[in-house]
């Protein structure tokens, strides 16, 4: 996905989340018991956040026949997309477009250990390669 990916609420990210984490398509039973222990939610609520989410291109609902009718929710923006979108969001707006900013900030807030140092900096190395 290339265009713009909109910021998603925390409540919303909470589903995409487990929506990400499935390996096929949920029902709004597996996404009520996955938030039960993040952020306890009715299921109409969930209802509603689906609703929200599919208007603005995050998921795609789909009623499936059965004795009792039911839907299926699939993604349709990976959790790779999403990240790359929140990260340039968050590097344009809290360090000016500056990865310096950000890394110094890490580093000095010290939540970057020097094993994630060494990591960042053979992965900077392999892709300076490429």
């Amino acid at each position: 996905m290339s265009e713009f990916i909109p910021r998603i609420p925390e409540a919303e990210l909470d589903i995409m989340l487990i929506l990400w984490k499935a390996s096929g398509p949920s029902r709004v039973i597996d996404i009520y018991n996955g938030l039960r222990s993040i952020r306890p939610c009715s299921k109409p609520a969930i209802h509603t956040l689906l609703d929200r989410l599919e208007k603005r291109g995050f998921v795609q609902q789909e009623t499936v026949d059965a004795p009792t009718p039911y839907k299926v929710i699939t993604p349709k923006v990976t959790e790779a997309e999403y990240r790359a979108a929140e990260s340039n969001t968050f590097l344009d707006k809290l360090c000016r477009g500056s990865w310096k900013t950000l890394i110094a900030t890490l580093a000095d807030t010290g939540r970057i250990t020097s094993e994630d140092i060494d990591e960042i900096t053979q992965l900077l190395e392999s892709k300076k390669k490429k």
